[in-house]
C-alpha cells in the first residue's frame, strides 16, 4: 500500500533536498543564483502589480531563460552522462521553441503566458540545474519530488503575493 502512495517519506526528503541545494551544494549557487533571483523578483513584481499580466516580451524572455540555464550547464558542467546531456538539450529545445511561438505569436497569448510565466520558467529550469549538478538519479520518486517542489514553491509565491499591497489599484488613470 505504501509503494502506491504519492507522497511517501522518500519523495518528501527529495523534495527538502531542492529546497537545501542552494546551502548545502553552493557549488551550484553561479547557476541557480539567476533563478532564484529572477524567480523572486518576477512573482513579488506581479503580486505587487496585481492588475498587470504577462506579455508577450515577457514571455520571449522567459523561454530564453530554458536556452541560457541549458547554455550554462553545457558550459559549466564536464561528464555529463548521456541523460544528462538529452535533459540539457531538451531545455534548450523548450526554451527555442515555446520562444519561437511565443515570438510570432503562433499560440493564444493564454496558452504562452501560462507556459512562459516565471512560475513555470524559473521553477523547471531550477528543478532541472539540481537534478543535473547533483546527479540525482531521475526516476519516479524524483519526479514526484520535483512535482512537489514546484507546487509549494508556487503556492508560497500566491500566498506571499496576497500579502502585497496592489499598487496598480492606487493609481487614478
Amino acid at each position: 500500500m505504501q509503494a502506491q502512495q504519492i507522497i511517501t517519506e522518500e519523495v518528501i526528503k527529495k523534495t527538502e533536498f531542492f529546497f537545501r541545494v542552494p546551502i548545502d551544494n553552493q557549488e551550484m549557487l553561479p547557476t541557480l543564483l539567476p533563478l532564484i533571483a529572477g524567480g523572486v523578483i518576477m512573482e513579488l513584481y506581479f503580486g505587487k502589480h496585481k492588475q498587470e499580466s504577462l506579455g508577450w516580451n515577457t514571455s520571449v524572455g522567459n523561454a530564453a531563460i530554458w536556452m541560457t540555464t541549458g547554455l550554462t550547464i553545457l558550459i559549466s558542467e564536464t561528464g555529463l552522462s548521456q541523460p544528462e546531456l538529452r535533459a540539457t538539450y531538451a531545455l534548450i529545445a523548450l526554451g527555442g521553441v515555446v520562444a519561437f511561438m511565443d515570438f510570432f505569436h503562433i499560440w493564444s497569448a493564454s496558452v504562452a503566458f501560462i507556459i512562459s510565466s516565471s512560475a513555470m520558467v524559473y521553477t523547471l529550469a531550477y528543478a532541472l540545474v539540481v537534478v543535473i549538478k547533483s546527479s540525482m538519479a531521475v526516476n519516479q520518486t524524483t519526479i514526484k519530488a520535483a512535482a512537489l517542489f514546484f507546487l509549494l514553491v508556487n503556492v508560497g509565491f500566491k500566498i506571499i503575493q496576497s500579502f502585497e499591497t496592489d499598487t496598480d489599484s492606487n493609481l487614478n488613470i
